[in-house]
């Protein structure tokens, strides 16, 4: 079956999966492969939901998540790993809060969430609906921020900031002016907040980076973070670690409409990110002409 085929009949699923597994045998093993970590592939959990239900879903999201838990869908190996404890209780409450919703009652939220915590990473996860509604409203896109943000990791998760993030990540995929994309951020400054800082810290590469996405690449790259070794159940390509640089390649890869190839050439199973996006646009247009 094509691709194209394959849209049509909304069957894309297996095509995709079949790359990753051709990816796994012939991609060379190198630095960034390891930034596909469990977010990443959560991430694409996210991405293929969107564009095989058309739009944004709960349950076909939930539905995904656990694939992935139970059956290692959309993960680099193809094979099923322990998830971290705060992924596990993150996606557990966002299937809670439907069998909630359905049966009328309410959630304490805020005990729920006390151990789960907004890292770097939950960024990159909520990042598929500026993909899927750049081209929508404002405020269409805020009423799904705001529902998977506290469905995923409580009320006192800093909203700004993923609203933020995803501003710009639509901005620049619209082809919004770096300089007009800059000036266009309303989040305020907070130290002492971490998901801020990040941001922050990503809005520092943007603006220093010389309009060269190569120094701000390399520049990511020298701000890794250390992280401890995992226990063997674990995903192996799961790391943190470059989480800043992939936050870098993301934005900045729309605001230059360009990866500079030797780069483009290490990111790990990147024909099926390709056939993702080209997936994702077909079904965000659908969705665009239906409303």
């Amino acid at each position: 079956m094509t691709l194209g085929e394959s849209f049509l009949s909304h069957h894309i699923d297996p095509y995709i999966l079949e790359h990753i597994q051709m990816e796994k045998e012939y991609s060379q093993q190198d630095d960034l492969t390891l930034v596909w970590s469990d977010d990443v592939s959560l991430t694409l959990c996210f991405l293929a939901s969107l564009a095989h239900h058309g739009e944004y879903s709960q349950e076909h999201l939930l539905q995904r998540y656990f694939q992935w838990w139970m059956n290692g869908y959309m993960c680099p190996t193809g094979l099923c790993f322990t998830p971290r404890i705060h992924l596990k209780k993150s996606i557990d409450l966002f299937g809670e809060t439907q069998a909630a919703q359905a049966l009328g009652i309410e959630v304490d939220i805020d005990k729920k969430t006390v151990d789960i915590p907004s890292k770097p990473a939950a960024l990159l996860r909520l990042s598929p609906i500026g993909y899927f509604y750049s081209k929508h409203s404002y405020s269409k896109r805020i009423e799904i921020i705001k529902d998977c943000t506290k469905r995923m990791f409580g009320r006192k998760a800093p909203i700004d900031v993923f609203i933020a993030y995803i501003e710009l990540l639509v901005n620049a995929l619209n082809g919004v002016s770096k300089h007009d994309i800059l000036q266009s951020i309303q989040l305020k400054q907070n130290s002492n907040e971490f998901l801020n800082k990040i941001f922050f810290d990503l809005i520092d590469l943007i603006s220093n980076d010389n309009n060269n996405i190569e120094q701000g690449l390399q520049r990511a790259l020298e701000k890794k973070s250390s992280q401890p070794k995992e226990c063997k159940y674990l995903n192996p390509f799961d790391s943190d670690e470059t989480i800043l640089l992939t936050l870098y390649l993301q934005i900045s890869g729309a605001i230059y409409n360009s990866i500079p190839n030797h780069w483009f050439k290490q990111i790990y199973a990147k024909k099926t990110i390709e056939s993702l996006t080209k997936w994702i646009i077909y079904e965000r247009n659908r969705n665009l002409h239906s409303i």
